[in-house]
């Protein structure tokens, strides 16, 4: 499974980085999130679901199989 940002609704609250901070970082730049690794682990899907479902502006998704 992948992880995957839209970039044009981030407004960079970093709740992410926050909840899942092996997967997720903010830009020193825009304060956008960085996607670290985008494929992640098993062991982290409940963490990376937690940070995806509480994103403000529901920019983060899980992408079965490969990258979208």
């Amino acid at each position: 499974m992948y992880v995957v940002a839209n970039m044009n609704i981030c407004q960079g609250h970093a709740r992410c980085e926050d909840i899942c901070p092996e997967i997720f970082s903010t830009d020193d730049n825009e304060g956008k999130v960085v996607i670290a690794q985008s494929e992640f682990p098993d062991d982290l899907l409940e963490k990376v679901r937690f940070a995806v479902r509480n994103c403000p502006e529901g920019a983060l998704r899980i992408v079965k199989g490969g990258k979208a």
